[in-house]
């Protein structure tokens, strides 16, 4: 009889401890991906990508982190006060239906992210790219006081590259977002041939905005036939799992050249490839 009532009280406690676990789990992975995507939208806050939330014409990936990091940080801010103001109103919450099925929901999905982020991180080291007739170098942001950083690190990756495959052309594509002064393919070959790499060796691509579009359009500009087409592609380290997906689907056989990200963004890029990879695993197609 005691030891049954031992056993009963011990169980009921590790399953109270469990649950206790998973809430705290949750609500701390909630509560850093919801930082993460305030840090990605401070980071990228201006007047144009502002307006441009409201009038369409913002990249999904601005207006979703936006979104998100709005939605995500009131309801821990919530949480924090109830269970510092309020615990009979935190208990109970805890206790209700709509709290076990949002657990049962937000652990499957915390899951999910754990599994696909490590895939992103897996692919940041790719094998070494082997020679190509073409070197395409993904664009990225350009602000009036010049390249972004993460921009730059990608066009040094590509300048060694194509210095060291002195045959290959190199594709710079990028087109103008609404708070860049210039295409991102002009400002990229600028400073390519500015390193002396010779202009009759790049080939502008500056129509795209998505990495979708810098793929399908820069195959265009290629005699590429029906085959699968082997191309070294240079882009940041946590954007190469979504882009060899969208690469195989534009008819490429990708290689790449992983240029780094500085380690203060790297988190929340790497939170927001996450939500990039999921739109454009369904989005993403011809």
């Amino acid at each position: 009889m005691l030891a049954q009532f031992i056993e009963n009280t011990f169980m009921a406690s590790i399953k109270k401890t469990a649950a206790l676990a998973v809430d705290l789990a949750i609500y701390i992975g909630w509560t850093g991906v919801g930082l993460l995507n305030l840090l990605f939208f401070a980071v990228h806050a201006n007047s144009a990508n502002l307006a441009g939330i409201f009038t369409g014409s913002a990249s999904l990936s601005f207006a979703f982190m936006s979104v998100s990091a709005f939605a995500m940080l009131p309801a821990s801010a919530f949480i924090i006060f109830c269970a510092m103001r309020r615990r009979p109103l935190l208990t109970k919450l805890r206790g209700s239906l709509q709290w076990r099925l949002s657990r049962a929901v937000l652990a499957v999905f915390a899951a999910f992210f754990a599994i696909v982020v490590t895939c992103i991180i897996m692919a940041s080291f790719p094998k070494p790219a082997p020679p190509t007739q073409e070197i395409i170098i993904l664009g990225a942001h350009v602000s009036e006081d010049g390249l972004s950083a993460t921009l730059h690190s990608r066009l040094v990756k590509g300048f060694e590259h194509a210095s060291a495959n002195p045959g290959a052309k190199v594709i710079v594509s990028g087109g103008q977002g609404l708070d860049e002064p210039v295409s991102e393919a002009a400002a990229m070959r600028d400073f390519l041939v500015s390193q002396g790499l010779s202009e009759d060796r790049i080939i502008i691509e500056d129509k795209s905005h998505n990495t979708f579009e810098n793929l399908i359009n820069s195959r265009g500009l290629l005699d590429a036939g029906s085959e699968p087409y082997p191309i070294t592609i240079v882009t940041s380290e946590f954007h190469i799992f979504r882009t060899a997906m969208i690469a195989g689907r534009v008819g490429f056989q990708p290689h790449f050249i992983a240029a780094g990200t500085p380690i203060g963004i790297l988190p929340s890029c790497y939170s927001r490839e996450f939500f990039g990879l999921i739109k454009s695993y369904f989005a993403d197609r011809l």
